[in-house]
């Protein structure tokens, strides 16, 4: 855990190359994005003047708990000064113009974006969290809802999504499937189990219907990655659209460790389906071990009709670029016993599932429940 400031300087430096077991997310993020590598080189400087005495002000209370967060939060309220102030921003080649010109990233248009008069960036830094809304991490609950249909199941599914910022993620379904496995073919998404109810959880919920909370999100993709930004933006429009709906998702505020007792709640006929997708990182230590401890207790309690799904990096696989994110399912067996199957590999923006068929046969013979016989 950092404070502050304290430690940021670390985070910022980056070596280009290099083994890759050798590199920090930082490096994965600046071997990606060549305007943002530029900015972590030009920050590193502008850290150590005024910059960074404002910096130390609007962060005196914050507390950051991966390596990556502060240097992703710098640079997407840079961008989301940008994008709000479009053609004046110094830095608007850069972050707001697609494609974006890395050679416009100068040490004095980043001071200019730094200085005290910029005030939205530095309300931005100060109050906002980095929130991308990756809703191409759905696959992480419309894969293996495919999967239980296919397997004879037939109950309806109550889906919730932890930590889910604007709740994209519960209306991914109405989006285009862009997943294969590891020969190119689809990965099947559908037919799937009916979703009855959807309820996302977040300690600080986006409201996607003000155009300002829409344009963090857009802020928090990277510049040059226009289709991930196409489809976050079809992905706002989805939600709009379903708020007139029956089957509305709900976002309700809630600190994660205080998630479990909510879902006690819930009607025990449907299947409970719970999915998080890189929200581990950002939990301070103690709220991270209840949170878990939590919803263990709370898959004991429903044995074979809830499904805890996590789709997060795996520190064991961080050699792998292709397979540094683990989606992982865990549930009650009959008998309460907690099991834990890891059912494919892939990265934190999945495109291509790596997956463990005996995983998957596993969830399939240890969940589904036969209908009734009447």
């Amino acid at each position: 855990m950092a404070r502050g400031i304290d430690g940021l300087e670390s985070e910022l430096l980056f070596r280009r190359g290099g083994p890759l077991e050798q590199q920090r997310p930082i490096d994965y993020l600046a071997a990606r994005e060549p305007v943002y590598a530029r900015l972590l080189e030009l920050l590193q400087d502008a850290m150590r003047g005024e910059a960074s005495t404002r910096l130390a002000a609007a962060w005196s209370e914050r507390e950051f708990h991966s390596s990556y967060e502060r240097p992703l939060m710098l640079l997407a309220g840079l961008r989301y000064d940008a994008l709000s102030d479009i053609g004046a921003h110094p830095l608007h080649a850069a972050l707001a113009q697609t494609p974006p010109d890395p050679a416009t990233a100068t040490a004095d248009a980043l001071a200019a974006a730094l200085s005290a008069a910029r005030t939205r960036f530095w309300s931005a830094v100060r109050e906002r969290a980095v929130q991308t809304n990756e809703t191409a991490r759905a696959v992480a609950w419309l894969w293996p809802l495919s999967l239980l249909a296919s397997a004879g199941e037939q109950r309806a599914v109550v889906l919730i999504d932890l930590g889910a910022s604007a709740g994209l993620n519960l209306i991914a379904d109405a989006l285009p499937a862009v997943w294969s496995d590891a020969d190119g073919a689809p990965v099947p998404v559908a037919p799937r189990l009916e979703v009855v109810l959807r309820i996302g959880f977040d300690l600080a919920p986006v409201d996607v219907s003000d155009e300002d909370a829409a344009c963090w999100l857009r802020a928090c993709v990277w510049p040059s990655d226009a289709a991930r930004l196409a489809r976050l933006d079809q992905a706002i429009a989805c939600f709009r659209a379903s708020s007139t709906q029956p089957n509305a998702p709900q976002l309700v505020a809630c600190g994660l460790s205080d998630v479990p007792a909510r879902l006690d709640e819930l009607p025990r006929e449907p299947l409970i389906v719970c999915v998080q997708s890189i929200v581990r990182d950002y939990l301070p230590a103690a709220e991270r071990e209840r949170y878990e401890r939590e919803m263990r207790a709370f898959l004991q309690r429903r044995p074979r009709a809830a499904l805890w799904l996590e789709l997060e990096l795996d520190p064991a696989w961080k050699t792998s670029p292709t397979a540094s994110v683990a989606l992982t399912a865990r549930f009650a067996a009959a008998g309460g016993a907690i099991r834990e199957l890891v059912l494919a590999r892939t990265t934190a923006h999945p495109q291509q599932l790596l997956v463990d068929d005996d995983a998957v046969t596993m969830l399939q013979s240890a969940l589904v429940v036969p209908p009734r016989r009447t």
